[in-house]
């Protein structure tokens, strides 16, 4: 049985018509015009609960629910999503590594030698 929260969630979902307007303002789709990681897509395949790297190229700006007319909080569903990712064991391997150093380290570079570059960047 659904909880209030998965309902809720639901109807926001249901509430995108898919109509594209929010791709006009996002920075990722402006970028590289590819539809499938735009908002527009990244709602598609929230929709159909998929989970998917999708949701982590997303810069989470806020800028696709501007010009959405149902005003649906899209970067609100693609957190949404991305927790869910984690919660299931599909995170991004570099978050998880970053995570670990800044428990163990307290940055996200882990055990770092003064004067010498990390061998490896992580970023959120």
């Amino acid at each position: 049985m659904a909880d209030e929260k998965e309902i809720k969630d639901e109807i926001t979902l249901s509430r995108c018509s898919n109509c594209g307007l929010c791709k006009v303002n996002c920075p990722t789709f402006r970028a590289t015009t590819n539809e499938a990681i735009g908002p527009r897509g990244r709602m598609f395949v929230a929709k159909k609960n998929i989970l998917d790297e999708v949701f982590y190229k997303c810069s989470i700006c806020g800028a696709c629910k501007i010009k959405c007319p149902a005003g649906v909080e899209i970067e609100q569903e693609i957190i949404r999503m991305r927790e869910k990712m984690v919660k299931t064991g599909k995170g991004l391997k570099g978050n998880e590594i970053m995570i670990k150093n800044i428990r163990e380290t307290g940055n996200p570079y882990g055990k770092v030698e003064k004067g010498k570059i990390p061998k490896e960047l992580y970023c959120c």
